[in-house]
């Protein structure tokens, strides 16, 4: 009943807005042009770091996927999830989810107490393009992104086709996932908004392995409400001007189920986590010539409630455990980025960030702020045009202690004149500031940690080549070898409270091979792409080579994971095999700590068809998918369950 009103308010609240927009579209110049479409993957094989741009293809076939599913099914990052509608935390190359830094914009939405972004509550639909950057590359972005980051943006001056988008889809489970699109033009301006409202009760059946004996059993308080809209405009002001407004909130609402082992202890338990935020951004862009000049400053407020309630499983009821912890933060951000072609092949770029952060929480003593000035200046230059140069020297200044200098620098070589085949190699210095709650967290926190250390080494080679008129082909392999020391773990304390300390040495390296292939014979096109991933990541401190678990896989990290994606489209239909392999992880480094501390590895295969139809002013397509399609039963994380087979419809419209 609460999400079948929460759902009857979201959408007369958004049909009366949009009609009124609409009403007043005769003051719009509407602009229609041909779409403009990607396919593949792409890698800029011509930077000395790797960097992937997820397509278009993918992100209009699969617009209601969370970023966490998206990034899980399409790229080489490892997603932890304990769930649908769960927390998702991603991580690159072997490093821990607060390594990986996620900015909307250009600005950063880790949290400044966990230092984490949650992928379950990012909706894919609300972006128009998803960068990835690996290792040291992402020090052209930010500071202490020890494994990678991922870019989310929005276009502020490429027209649209369509006037107005929307996407419907049901699936099992009581699944409900709204997603439109408007987007207005007059001469030099641009509005657009975009809205969501995805809801699940979430009550899947599951063997649960947990319990004595073991059993089906449907998944129980585990439903979860999120709504949200996107608000953007943009004016050119000139040809060599632009201002830009965006604005993104959200709400957010999820149950937590209890874990396998714990469905029969009784009390009653009572566990869910409310959050609300706002993020906004003010941009300027002058872009002559051969300068480029952009201003930005934002503002962000989160509010977040987590309750948890369990009680005696006897008639009196008794409190047991009562936790009820509510968290504000807020922050005020202003970046500059300038950036000059001195001459032919040969760029300058430099830029500042100001940061400030402020948390207010019932589990720190008092109100807790972070200050902190970032400036970095680069220079590309590019030899004989198949040699590139990168260079890039970052500097910070957190609540006035200087950290040391984070350079980079990385070669790309283009080994034949008339072939694609490319070489990199990159090394760079990063350091990773402790969170919020790892200095202050009551009781725990740990005010005297150091920043986590980070060398970062890799190297590449991609080629891609045109065999045919319609037909090419790439192919990529890089290497990489990190060394983390001051990595950061939480561990038990004397007080029987956990504390976080300077312990761990890691070191991680592996491989990552990327594969695709886009062919288009007469009415049919064809698709297939795929990534592998090869990690290992261990603990090489004094303290592990002690204890005897130096060389040991650190926990919940795959030593190999995968994915490949076949496409089919012929004339109006198309059709999806989208298929991912997770291997085994570890889930404490002891192997005696308790009586599973092996996941078994698995995988899953999903399916879609679909069919469009065009009309003179209106597109409308149909898709249906399967997901798990062998009705596979897992664990991502321990004792956690997950949905077997599903099914999904899905119905869009645009309104061109």
């Amino acid at each position: 009943m609460l999400l079948r009103k929460h759902k009857t308010v979201f959408f007369l609240s958004w049909l009366m807005a949009t009609t009124m927009i609409a009403r007043g579209q005769a003051i719009f110049d509407t602009l229609n042009l041909h779409e403009f479409e990607v396919i593949g993957v792409l890698d800029s094989y011509e930077d000395s770091y790797k960097k992937t741009t997820l397509d278009t293809l993918v992100k209009r076939h699969f617009e209601h996927l969370d970023l966490g599913e998206l990034l899980s099914a399409f790229s080489p990052v490892f997603v932890k999830s304990y769930g649908k509608g769960s927390i998702s935390t991603a991580s690159f190359r072997g490093t821990s989810a607060s390594h990986t830094k996620v900015l909307w914009n250009d600005f950063t939405i880790n949290s400044p107490m966990l230092g984490q972004v949650d992928f379950s509550t990012i909706p894919e639909s609300f972006f128009d393009e998803v960068n990835l950057l690996y290792g040291g590359g992402s020090l052209y972005q930010s500071g202490g992104a020890l494994g990678g980051s991922v870019l989310l943006s929005n276009s502020t001056l490429i027209p649209r086709k369509s006037l107005l988008h929307v996407s419907q889809s049901l699936g099992s489970f009581g699944s409900f996932n709204t997603a439109a699109t408007l987007h207005l033009e007059k001469k030099k301006m641009i509005a657009e908004t975009r809205v969501m409202l995805q809801s699940s009760k979430n009550d899947f059946p599951y063997y649960n392995n947990g319990t004595l004996p073991s059993q089906w059993m449907k998944q129980q308080n585990a439903s979860f409400l999120n709504g949200g809209f996107l608000q953007q405009f943009s004016w050119q002001l000139n040809p060599w001007q632009h201002l830009s407004l965006m604005s993104w909130n959200q709400w957010n609402r999820r149950n937590i189920p209890p874990i396998m082992t714990n469905v029969y202890k009784g009390g009653n338990p009572e566990e869910y986590q409310k959050t609300f935020f706002t993020r906004n951004v003010i941009g300027w862009l002058y872009h002559k010539d051969k300068t480029r000049i952009e201003m930005k400053s934002a503002w962000f407020f989160e509010k977040q409630h987590y309750y948890l309630k369990t009680t005696t499983a006897n008639d009196s009821a008794q409190t047991v455990t009562l936790i009820d912890s509510k968290n504000n933060t807020s922050g005020f951000y202003t970046k500059g980025k300038w950036k000059q072609q001195l001459k032919k092949n040969f760029t300058l770029r430099a830029g500042i960030d100001i940061d400030y952060d402020r948390v207010e929480s019932s589990n720190y003593s008092d109100l807790k702020t972070r200050f902190s000035t970032s400036i970095y200046t680069g220079l590309n230059k590019q030899f004989l045009k198949r040699v590139t140069l990168d260079l890039l020297i970052r500097e910070e200044l957190v609540d006035g202690k200087l950290l040391p200098v984070m350079p980079y620098a990385g070669v790309n070589y283009k080994a034949l004149k008339k072939e694609e085949l490319y070489f990199r190699a990159s090394v760079s210095r990063n350091y990773h500031l402790p969170t919020l709650n790892d200095l202050y967290w009551y009781p725990g926190g740990n005010p005297s940690l150091k920043p986590e250390d980070g060398l970062e080494t890799e190297a590449g080679i991609s080629y891609m080549k045109k065999l045919t008129k319609n037909m090419a082909a790439a192919i990529e392999i890089n290497g990489f070898y990190n060394k983390i020391s001051n990595w950061i773990q939480w561990k038990p304390s004397d007080y029987r409270f956990w504390t976080p300390e300077n312990m761990a040495e890691v070191h991680a390296r592996g491989m990552e091979l990327s594969a695709s292939l886009n062919v288009r014979a007469g009415l049919w096109h064809y698709r297939i792409s795929g990534f592998y991933a090869y990690t290992r990541t261990t603990d090489e401190s004094a303290l592990a080579i002690e204890k005897g678990y130096s060389g040991r896989q650190l926990i919940y990290i795959p030593a190999h994971h995968g994915n490949a994606f076949l496409y089919m489209a012929y004339k109006n239909w198309n059709f999806g095999w989208n298929s991912m392999i997770t291997g085994s992880r570890t889930t404490t480094m002891n192997p005696a700590d308790s009586y599973s501390n092996t996941l078994p590895a698995y995988w899953l295969n999903n399916i879609q068809l679909g069919k469009k139809w065009l009309f003179n002013k209106i597109d409308v397509a149909m898709q249906i998918k399967i997901n798990n399609v062998f009705n596979v039963q897992y664990q991502a994380v321990i004792w956690r369950a997950m949905p077997g087979r599903n099914i999904e419809i899905t119905a869009k419209i645009d309104i061109l």
